[in-house]
C-alpha cells in the first residue's frame, strides 16, 4: 500500500486528548457526532443501488445487496462481503458498473462537508470546490544533470538494464509474479529511449515512498509537486529539500506551489515557502493546477496515505481535484496505484494459476494443520467461482481485502476504482496498476504485517519487493501508460 506521507499539522499530531478543531474536509454527521462507520456503510449502500439505476436488469438484486449493507451491525469487521458484493453488482454489466462509481463518488461529494476556517459553520463539500480560491505561487526548480534514457530497476543489490532487465522480467512473468501484459510494457520500454522531457505528472503526495518522482525526473519529465508544507516544520521542510536535490541533479524539473515569494530564492527558504495542506486546502491546489504548465497534458496521480479516516479525507480532496482538471482542462490523465490488498477482477489465466499453485505441496500439511486451528479462517484457497455477467459470461476475481486495514483503507481505495472508471468513459487516458507487496516503513512497522511479508515468499509466486524497485517498475508502467499509444 502507499506509505504516509501528508503527515497532519503539529496541533493533530501531539497526541492531545483535547476535542480536535474542526476545518478541512469532514465526514457527514447525523446531528450528533461524525461517524466514520455510519458513512462508510452509507456511501458503499448508495454505490451498489447506483447499479440497478443505471441497469433496471439488476435493480431488484440491488436493492437487497443495498439494504443488507445498511442492516449491517458490525460495520468494522463485516464490511468486507459489503464490498465484494458491490463488486459483484458492478460485475453484472458495464453500464451496472458505471452507476455503482457514478453514485459512490457522488454519495462522498454531496455527503461530506468542509471548514474553511476554524469557528465557522460547515458548508458542503461540493460548495466548497466550486467557490473561488486563491490559487498558489510557483517556483520551478530546473535540473542540470543529464536526461536518463535507459530503463534501470534496482534489484537485489544491483541495477538491471538492457538483456539483464528483460530477463528479470520475463523470470517474473514466467513464475506469475507480474502479469505478462505489464511484463510486455515493460520489456518494449526497456527497448528504449525512455525520454519523458515535455511530459508533466502532477503527484499529488509527490514525498511518498511509493512515488515515482525519482524516476521521473530521471527520464526528463516535469513534475509538479503537491505535498505537505514547510511551514509544519523541519520533517517537511527536510523533505522538500530532499525533493529540491532530486530535481537539480536530475535532467527533468519540479514545479512547487508556496505560500509566498522568495525574497532571496534560497532552497531554504523555498522549502520553508513550500507545499500546501491537501485536507484544508484543496480549492486552492485546483486553482493552481488550473494555471500550471499551461497547454501542456497533465498527467494527476495520487500517492497520498494516512491511516483510518484521515485516508478517506485525502482520497476525496484528491479526486476532487481530478474532477476539477478533467472538466477543465480535457486532455488531463489520471494515475492510480492500487493495493494488492483489495477485491480485483483477474484474467481467467491468473485464476487457473491460482489453482495450481494451491495444489499438494511438502507444505500442504502444515496450510492443513494451521486451516483446521483457525476453524477455517486461515490459509483458505483464494481461486474464487467467478463472478456472472447479466449475459452468462465468467469474470474470475479475487478477494484480497486485509480486514486488518479497515473500512476507511476500502473506502478510501474503492474511490480510485470509481474515478478511474468514469474518467476513462469520459475519453481521458487512466493508468491504474496493482503494486506489489513492498516492504516500506509504513507496512513492516505493524508487526502482523512483518510477520505475513516474512512468510509470503513461501507461496508461489510471492515476492515481497523493495521500495527501490517498486519504484522504478511502477513508474515505468506509468511512462508506458501515459506516453505509448495503444
Amino acid at each position: 500500500r502507499p506509505s504516509p506521507r501528508a503527515t497532519p499539522p503539529p496541533e493533530l499530531a501531539m497526541g492531545s486528548r483535547a476535542k480536535k478543531p474542526e476545518r478541512g474536509v469532514l465526514f457527514p454527521t447525523d446531528g450528533k457526532s461524525r461517524s466514520t462507520q455510519k458513512a462508510g456503510k452509507a456511501i458503499l449502500a448508495a454505490a451498489i443501488r447506483g447499479a440497478g439505476i443505471a441497469d433496471a436488469s439488476v435493480r431488484e438484486e440491488a436493492e437487497k445487496l443495498a439494504s443488507k449493507c445498511e442492516r449491517e451491525k458490525n460495520w468494522r469487521f463485516g464490511y468486507v462481503t459489503h464490498f465484494i458484493n458491490m463488486v459483484k453488482i458492478s460485475a453484472r454489466s458495464p453500464a451496472a458498473a458505471l452507476g455503482v462509481a457514478m453514485a459512490g463518488i457522488g454519495a462522498m461529494h454531496e455527503r461530506f462537508e468542509f471548514v474553511e476556517t476554524e469557528g465557522q459553520p460547515p458548508v458542503p463539500f461540493q460548495q466548497y470546490m466550486g467557490a473561488p480560491a486563491e490559487p498558489f505561487q510557483t517556483v520551478v526548480i530546473e535540473g542540470t544533470g543529464q536526461v536518463q534514457t535507459e530503463l534501470k530497476v534496482p534489484y537485489k543489490g544491483s541495477t538491471l538494464a538492457g538483456e539483464a532487465l528483460r530477463a528479470q522480467l520475463n523470470r517474473w512473468a514466467e513464475y506469475g509474479t507480474i502479469e505478462p501484459d505489464a511484463a510486455r510494457a515493460l520489456v518494449d520500454l526497456s527497448q528504449g529511449p525512455v525520454n519523458l522531457q515535455g511530459q508533466v505528472y502532477v503527484l499529488i503526495g509527490a514525498g511518498s515512498a511509493m512515488g515515482p518522482l525519482t524516476a521521473l525526473l530521471s527520464h526528463g519529465a516535469t513534475v509538479v509537486a503537491v505535498d505537505i508544507p514547510g511551514a509544519w516544520g523541519e520533517r517537511p521542510q527536510a523533505m522538500w529539500r530532499r525533493l529540491v536535490n532530486t530535481a537539480r541533479a536530475s535532467g527533468g524539473r519540479l514545479v512547487i506551489p508556496t505560500s509566498g515569494t522568495p525574497r532571496s530564492g534560497s532552497d531554504e527558504e523555498v522549502c520553508a515557502l513550500a507545499g500546501c495542506n491537501l485536507i484544508e486546502q484543496p480549492a486552492r491546489i485546483l486553482a493552481w493546477l488550473r494555471g500550471v504548465e499551461p497547454g501542456k497534458r497533465l498527467v494527476v496521480g495520487n500517492y497520498t496515505y494516512l491511516d483510518g479516516d484521515m485516508h478517506v479525507k485525502l482520497s476525496l480532496a484528491a479526486d476532487a481535484i481530478m474532477e476539477g482538471l478533467c472538466a477543465t482542462r480535457a486532455d488531463t490523465a489520471l494515475a492510480f496505484l492500487c493495493t494488492p490488498t483489495d477485491v480485483h477482477l483477474i484474467p481467467d489465466e491468473a485464476r487457473r494459476a491460482a489453482k495450481a499453485n494451491a495444489a499438494f505441496t511438502v507444505y500442504t500439511p502444515l496450510e492443513l494443520l494451521i486451516r483446521a486451528l483457525s476453524l477455517g479462517k486461515s490459509l483458505v484457497p483464494n481461486a474464487l467461482k467467478p463472478l456472472t455477467t447479466s449475459e452468462g459470461g465468467k469474470l474470475p476475481y479475487v478477494d484480497g481485502l486485509s480486514v486488518a486495514q479497515g473500512p476507511n483503507y476500502a473506502l478510501a481505495k474503492r474511490l480510485q476504482h470509481w474515478r478511474a472508471m468514469v474518467a476513462y468513459v469520459g475519453g481521458h487516458t487512466v493508468s491504474s496498476n496493482i503494486a506489489p507487496s513492498t516492504a516500506t516503513l509504513s507496512v513492516v512497522h505493524n508487526k502482523s504485517f512483518a510477520w505475513a511479508y516474512a512468510g509470503m515468499p513461501y507461496f508461489k509466486p510471492f515476492e515481497i519487493f523493495q521500495q527501490d524497485t517498486t519504484n522504478s517498475v511502477m513508474a515505468g508502467m506509468l511512462g508506458h501508460d501515459t506516453t505509448v499509444p495503444t
